[in-house]
């Protein structure tokens, strides 16, 4: 009788784990598709079945992000973090999120924190140099796009901010502007226009 119990239990908890990965995969599935409410219930389901997984906070903040619920997208990837302190694309995603909300020291906090780990990192700086840029530290934003741009030439957009960081300071961007037209970056022809003349 207690090996059949422990076999019971054995499967239950076998269950439990399928049943989130399962549930979870729905909820991928959601959010891949920008179905991201139905994603936060599958990923809240989820949740209830076990909630100590750093991956299903993580993709619930995502879908929470996508919907600009910024502030509901931060509480899951701090939960995130809680559960597994080396998550550092929890750490990316919520500086993110505390960027679009203004909140530049936090989001700078985990920029600087991922950049110790993954100092290569282009899309970081480019991140923590759109903070930057947003709150009119024109030169600091300049620096980080640049350092972005050492490590991924090809990177369009890190050249466009550059460019009007650079304008905005006086100094000529006209060649950032070029440079990130010619990289496949979207740049409206008012703004090198604008920037070029």
């Amino acid at each position: 009788m207690k090996l059949l119990l422990s076999v019971f239990s054995a499967l239950l908890i076998g269950m439990s784990a399928f049943s989130q990965d399962s549930i979870q995969n729905i909820g991928i599935n959601h959010l891949e598709n920008g179905k991201c409410r139905k994603a936060i219930k599958q990923f809240t389901k989820a949740l209830k079945v076990e909630n100590d997984s750093c991956e299903v906070y993580y993709n619930r903040g995502n879908a929470y992000f996508d919907l600009e619920k910024y502030s509901k997208a931060i509480i899951d990837y701090s939960n995130a973090i809680m559960i597994n302190a080396e998550y550092l694309d929890a750490y990316t995603n919520r500086g993110a999120a505390y960027g679009r909300l203004k909140m530049y020291r936090e989001a700078r906090n985990d920029y600087d924190l991922v950049l110790k780990a993954e100092p290569k990192n282009d899309l970081i700086y480019y991140n923590r140099g759109l903070d930057y840029y947003d709150a009119g530290e024109y030169q600091k934003a300049i620096d980080d796009f640049t350092s972005a741009i050492k490590i991924d030439p090809d990177f369009g957009n890190a050249f466009l901010n550059r460019g009007i960081a650079n304008y905005l300071l006086g100094i000529d961007g006209c060649s950032d502007l070029i440079e990130a037209k010619y990289l496949g970056a979207f740049v409206h022809p008012k703004a090198i226009e604008g920037i070029c003349n």
